[in-house]
């Protein structure tokens, strides 16, 4: 095994405890994973904008898995009630810079986000910038998804920096209207990138005929 198999063997079984340990505590975990796909698609479609590297992915990947770790717990409080089950948990194999990255994430994936540097949370040398810009894209994926939903079929496509983002919908609900068209969910993955981001809403049924 090379050094590259190496560090994805390692970091596959990092991801599946800390999958593990989310499910234990909230007892499903489908929105997660919907999330990661969510969020994966959009590191990748957006790279041209941001060029991170694959580390950065694995930490985000990490960050949709734990982001509402907390809502058992309570659902007004849980971004900061799952930063602290992240904070004291000292059995996830988590670096520290990983760790102070996760609880960033899951403290901020909601509501405002502090400037750089005023978080309390992120040390000088973990790249606040770079953190910044993927909790971006993690809010962005998170509201392109709903526990109280049937989730979208989702297409996407990137022309320069323009975003465009149609969600086919089997009900299209002037809830689920309201929910996956949430401007605040978009606006930082738009000004840190310099990006437009357009979510539009179908009916499923148009995206079957297409095909």
């Amino acid at each position: 095994m090379n050094r590259d198999q190496e560090v994805l063997s390692s970091f596959s079984v990092k991801q599946h405890v800390v999958e593990r340990w989310v499910h234990r505590r909230l007892g499903r975990i489908d929105h997660e994973r919907r999330v990661v796909t969510i969020a994966e698609t959009l590191f990748k479609l957006t790279r041209h904008l941001h060029d991170f590297g694959t580390s950065d992915l694995r930490l985000l990947r990490l960050g949709c898995l734990v982001h509402d770790v907390g809502r058992r717990l309570s659902d007004k409080r849980h971004p900061t009630l799952g930063a602290r089950l992240i904070a004291a948990d000292r059995f996830l194999p988590l670096t520290d810079p990983e760790r102070r990255a996760l609880i960033y994430f899951t403290r901020y994936h909601r509501g405002a986000v502090p400037p750089v540097g005023f978080d309390e949370i992120l040390s000088s040398g973990d790249g606040r910038k770079r953190l910044r810009t993927l909790i971006a894209i993690l809010r962005a994926a998170d509201g392109l998804d709903n526990r109280q939903l049937a989730p979208p079929k989702i297409t996407f496509t990137m022309r320069g920096r323009r975003l465009q983002v149609i969600c086919h919908l089997d009900d299209v609900s002037s809830k689920a209207k309201r929910v996956f068209r949430r401007r605040k969910k978009f606006r930082m993955l738009e000004e840190l990138l310099g990006c437009s981001v357009d979510v539009q809403i179908e009916e499923a049924g148009n995206l079957r005929v297409a095909a």
